[in-house]
């Protein structure tokens, strides 16, 4: 490990430090504003790419990792067409995903566009190895599944604890072919963003869709032992109720966990619905409630297993805003979404399956789809979370799925 790389691991490990550092940085940015920054005709920053004639700079490896300080509104923009007019000899292209599943999930459509327009370029896959509070290596997992990919890696990256953006991908370049252009897969995210997935298209050069596409899932044309186990239980289980719900009330990003998972989940069985979860906490007993292990099934499996379902039954989703936001709209599930913080970027990651429970007013969302809970409807869990309460999660979601579904 190099000196700087050594400084780097010991400068993110110390957060306090990692603070000054970054600021530091920042400032210097500022008072030397007028050294313009050095970037390849390939990509920009701030502003769309212009189309150039020729390369303007010479090919510089340290371009590969963008460390910038501080910046509330950054913005990338790649653009290949340059790249591969400038350098004809580019043989692929290996794009770094340091992400959660949920944040994968939106990349979908735009890394389906992409492969469309450069049908003849191989794309190679390498993912975060690590876990931790933005990126989880089960993305490899579904990237495995993903037909447009030949490879998948995996490296040890490092989380800055300040900035996403600058995570530390420099142990991916090991396993880089020569020739292939290193594209980590970045994205615009603030509240003047109007969706993830249309700064994911316009972050890779390619043209912004009129609405926003739901993420693209990819199964196997015969379901695998596991999943057509839990397929044949649960039909077998859920066989004259109203229909299935299925939870998912715990987000890794909010280190939150729903304390009434149990009192939901009955509540809900009560109502005549079959539950399923993979939040644990359930009434396991009960043989209306099945709860997916996730050692036996992985996370496409579930997903598959709802694709599935849904093909004899009803099926619903309470979620609170973390994986499953994004997973019910590329299923098509219509889904009581429980906003349990105040995040005013929430628009970027909405679908309109979606029916967002909340107890804070958010402009960028159709009214018509937020729920308005009232104080008497939910407790605080912390000073930046809050509980709602079961009886009135299963109140909301009767108003608006029992009325449709007559």
């Amino acid at each position: 490990m190099t000196a700087k790389h050594s400084f780097r691991h010991w400068l993110y490990k110390h957060r306090p430090v990692c603070v000054v550092y970054e600021v530091l940085r920042w400032l210097g940015h500022k008072i030397f504003f007028f050294i313009p920054s050095r970037t390849p005709v390939w990509y920009r920053f701030d502003a769309p790419c212009a189309p150039v004639d020729k390369e303007t700079l010479p090919i510089n490896t340290n371009w590969y990792r963008i460390s910038r300080p501080l910046y509330r509104r950054e913005h990338v923009y790649y653009n290949f067409d340059n790249a591969l007019h400038t350098n004809p000899q580019v043989k692929g292209l290996a794009l770094i995903f340091f992400m959660g599943i949920g944040d994968y999930l939106y990349t979908t459509p735009m890394l389906q566009a992409l492969k469309q327009k450069y049908p003849n370029l191989p794309f190679y896959a390498y993912v975060g190895g690590a876990f931790d509070r933005n990126n989880s290596p089960l993305v490899g997992k579904l990237l495995e599944n993903n037909p447009h990919f030949e490879k998948v890696f995996y490296f040890q990256g490092q989380r800055h604890p300040l900035i996403w953006k600058n995570y530390d991908y420099s142990a991916a370049f090991k396993d880089i072919p020569e020739g292939f252009l290193t594209v980590p897969v970045y994205y615009d995210y603030g509240v003047h963003i109007s969706h993830r997935v249309k700064s994911l298209f316009e972050t890779f050069g390619l043209p912004a869709p009129k609405g926003v596409p739901s993420p693209v899932m990819y199964f196997p044309q015969t379901p695998s032992p596991a999943v057509q186990a839990a397929f044949d239980e649960v039909s077998s289980r859920a066989r004259e109720k109203k229909g299935i719900v299925f939870l998912q009330l715990d987000s890794r990003g909010s280190s939150y966990t729903y304390p009434h998972m149990g009192d939901l989940a009955r509540g809900l069985i009560e109502e005549g619905y079959f539950v399923m979860s993979v939040t644990k906490g359930g009434p396991l007993e009960n043989l209306s409630y099945f709860e997916v292990d996730i050692k036996k099934l992985a996370i496409n499996e579930t997903w598959h297993l709802l694709a599935l379902l849904k093909q004899r039954f009803t099926v619903y989703v309470i979620a609170v805003n973390s994986v499953f936001w994004a997973a019910s709209a590329g299923l098509n599930l219509p889904n009581l979404g429980l906003q349990h913080w105040v995040d005013k970027k929430v628009h970027n990651l909405w679908y309109p399956n979606i029916e967002v429970v909340t107890d804070y007013f958010y402009p960028r969302l159709p009214q018509e789809k937020q729920i308005m809970a009232p104080p008497e409807s939910y407790a605080p869990h912390n000073r930046k979370i809050i509980d709602y309460k079961p009886d009135w999660v299963i109140k909301w979601f009767k108003e608006k799925f029992e009325k449709t579904a007559q």
